[in-house]
């Protein structure tokens, strides 16, 4: 198959390092607004054609799928113009800025027949696959499913728009991964309270969202960007006191997003101690994608789904529910009050 990469910034090259371990899968054009960028990417990856306009990428029959890793900003345009060109895509999240623009792509892809898959890579993390499988199972009777997010942007050498308003800083860009996290693990969220300030950026960098589902489950999202190091912690907390885990943190992260971990009530102390004998398993045989690992098996799934014109494994719609919880969770931090989710 045949990719068209639109974006050539730092996602753009976590996306070229998935490509390079599926086989049969050429990039064989790219375009950046930044076109010293873009030539900087082709050059290293071997990409045949380059471009500063998308619009001239959009203009080559031979693609399979268009690879869009803009800002969030720029999504629903691109995504419309791809869809009117024909293209299928793959889109990374958050959708877009509003659930409004997300039903404009919608409509696009439906009017030109073409495929969208939003790109929440979390969901295909094989701790989480587990977790899943085990949930849906019966396996965990789950009474409350929680997520912990603690990052430094600065350790990443993030864009600035990352923390730009108009961007809707990292409610969108970090706070979308817990938040179709959530909606895959719990069954339905009826409400939505958040909390939270500004104290290094512009935007809001520091909050925590509780939500009320319909049944007798609740969810916890805690995110921010003022840590020191980076670590993620997933939790499934169940009623017979079973509680399941998903940790990455130094300086085994890259495998922790393997790796489902299991305890009924022993000690934190002997909890974390069996973390250490894992992940020091896991640094000497794990996988050299890291991170992603998730956009490896949904990348690959997703061109199962255009082979077999079955659906894809992230639908619009998806993403469109993940932007209206994000856009339920702003409106509680701006009025300090519960939100109904509609």
């Amino acid at each position: 198959m045949n990719v068209g990469l639109i974006g050539c910034g730092r996602i753009a090259e976590g996306h070229m390092t998935v490509y390079q371990n599926i086989k049969n899968i050429r990039v064989i054009a790219a375009s950046d607004i930044n076109f010293e960028k873009a030539k900087a990417l082709a050059n290293k990856y071997k990409i045949s054609h380059v471009f500063k306009n998308y619009t001239d990428l959009l203009e080559f029959k031979e693609l399979d799928f268009i690879d869009i890793c803009t800002p969030t900003s720029s999504h629903a345009s691109i995504s419309c113009d791809a869809a009117e060109y024909g293209h299928n895509i793959l889109l990374e999240k958050p959708m877009a800025l509003s659930s409004n623009e997300c039903e404009k792509i919608i409509h696009a892809v439906k009017r030109h027949d073409v495929n969208l898959c939003v790109c929440h890579n979390q969901l295909f993390f094989p701790a989480m696959q587990k977790a899943k499988t085990m949930l849906d199972s019966g396996h965990y009777d789950m009474v409350s499913f929680r997520t912990s997010i603690r990052e430094n942007p600065e350790m990443f050498n993030v864009p600035a728009w990352n923390v730009s308003p108009e961007e809707k800083g990292i409610i969108w860009e970090v706070g979308c991964h817990p938040a179709y996290l959530h909606l895959n693990f719990l069954k339905e969220i009826k409400e939505v309270y958040a909390i939270g300030k500004r104290i290094k950026y512009p935007v809001i960098d520091e909050f925590a969202v509780f939500l009320l589902s319909s049944g007798k489950t609740y969810g916890i999202i805690e995110v921010s960007w003022l840590s020191k190091e980076t670590e993620k912690v997933y939790e499934i907390n169940c009623s017979d006191g079973k509680r399941a885990f998903m940790i990455a943190s130094p300086p085994y992260a890259n495998q922790g997003y393997e790796t489902l971990l299991e305890k009924t009530g022993i000690a934190e102390s002997s909890f974390y101690s069996d973390i250490k004998k894992v992940l020091q398993h896991f640094k000497k045989t794990g996988n050299k994608l890291g991170y992603y690992i998730g956009h490896y098996y949904l990348i690959n799934d997703y061109i199962e789904s255009l082979k077999k014109g079955a659906p894809t494994p992230v639908p619009p719609e998806e993403g469109k529910k993940t932007i209206k919880l994000l856009e339920c969770i702003e409106e509680s931090l701006n009025t300090n009050r519960t939100i109904l989710v509609n």
